[in-house]
């Protein structure tokens, strides 16, 4: 195992913003120490880049040819080292729409999949993004797919594997007891895939869910005098995602959702599925990276330090997860230049 390693960057990202002069002692898989005038034996200096965490994906489907959309051949490993290639250390494998056996198979794998992968991003459980969606905003979802929410078909997917987030329509029967159970059980309930009024998703938020998927898209859109679930996403307490890979939102509607919601509520995702758009026209999911959506953020005007945040910290607070850079914190690391462009990943210590 290689000794202590010391990163002298141009600057940490800390919890009050980047703090330059900053230095970073990785010992095996931790941050062991951070300050100045810190010594080595193994040094890096790299002064012209910013160290922030690693990069924590709520929404990642399918990248680099793996993931998880094939319930018979879900690769995670694989999945890992490609998100691992982006700058993301940790991440939620997410499914779409698909009867609950199949669910239940992409579950059990995850469930019984090695638990670390030294040159790949760490699984920290499972998005469900469907079945329970409304058709009319299910986009590239499987309409054949979609369900009416039921208590017992989530009971039967807690019982397989780790649920950490379910992206629901609220305005579907059966919904709010779902989000009710959801809650009590710890899933993080999303609101997604959805035509419902203003109302109604104050109605869920009242019952619970405190996220919004892919803000704008599939989604009631925000109307002045129906402010929708985009209004919603934009005027409620709850955390909000965006893709920003230029096709699924306009660079002046991510800043707009910048500015109405802030770094500590927007999360950058990826949606990641190698696809892009259907032949129909219609948005398959992205395929972007969150390091390519961090440098289009910053190009489009918001500053480094938020666009940094909102790929790391404000996701990982979502799911009860810590992605901040102290001693005693995982060593997963992302090293990027003043535009955003990544330039190094580290995942437990361990570059990638």
């Amino acid at each position: 195992m290689a000794g202590p390693l010391l990163i002298r960057p141009r600057a940490v990202l800390q919890r009050e913003g980047l703090v330059p002069g900053l230095e970073v002692l990785l010992d095996g898989e931790v941050v062991a120490s951070v300050g100045r005038g810190l010594a080595a034996a193994d040094v890096l200096d790299l002064p012209d880049v910013v160290l922030a965490p690693g990069f924590v994906d709520l929404h990642v489907h399918e990248l680099g040819g793996a993931g998880v959309l094939d319930a018979e051949r879900p690769d995670l490993p694989a999945l890992a080292r490609a998100l691992a290639a982006g700058g993301t250390t940790a991440f939620l494998a997410t499914t779409a729409a698909a009867p609950i056996a199949e669910l239940e198979r992409v579950l059990q794998h995850v469930a019984t999949a090695q638990p670390a992968n030294p040159s790949g991003a760490r699984c920290l459980g499972v998005h469900l993004e469907g079945p329970w969606l409304a058709p009319a905003r299910a986009g590239a979802q499987p309409t054949a797919h979609l369900a009416a929410p039921a208590v017992a078909d989530l009971a039967r997917l807690l019982d397989a594997g780790p649920v950490r987030m379910v992206t629901l329509a609220p305005e579907l029967p059966g919904a709010m007891e779902l989000i009710e159970y959801a809650v009590s059980r710890g899933v993080v309930v999303a609101l997604g895939h959805s035509d419902c009024d203003y109302r109604t998703a104050g109605a869920a938020v009242d019952a619970g869910a405190r996220h919004v998927t892919h803000c704008f898209n599939a989604m009631s859109p925000l109307h002045h005098r129906e402010p929708g679930l985009a209004g919603a996403a934009l005027d409620l307490d709850v955390s909000v995602e965006l893709i920003a890979d230029g096709e699924h939102l306009h660079p002046a509607t991510a800043r707009l959702i910048h500015r109405a919601v802030g770094p500590s509520r927007a999360c950058l995702v990826s949606d990641a599925v190698d696809r892009g758009a259907r032949p129909d026209g219609v948005l398959a999911g992205a395929a972007v990276t969150q390091a390519a959506g961090v440098r289009n953020l910053v190009s489009w005007g918001i500053p480094l330090e938020h666009a940094l945040t909102m790929a790391a910290a404000t996701p990982a607070s979502v799911i009860g997860h810590e992605a901040v850079i102290r001693p005693g914190a995982p060593g997963d690391l992302v090293a990027v230049d003043d535009a955003g462009r990544l330039v190094a990943t580290w995942v437990a210590g361990v570059r990638t």
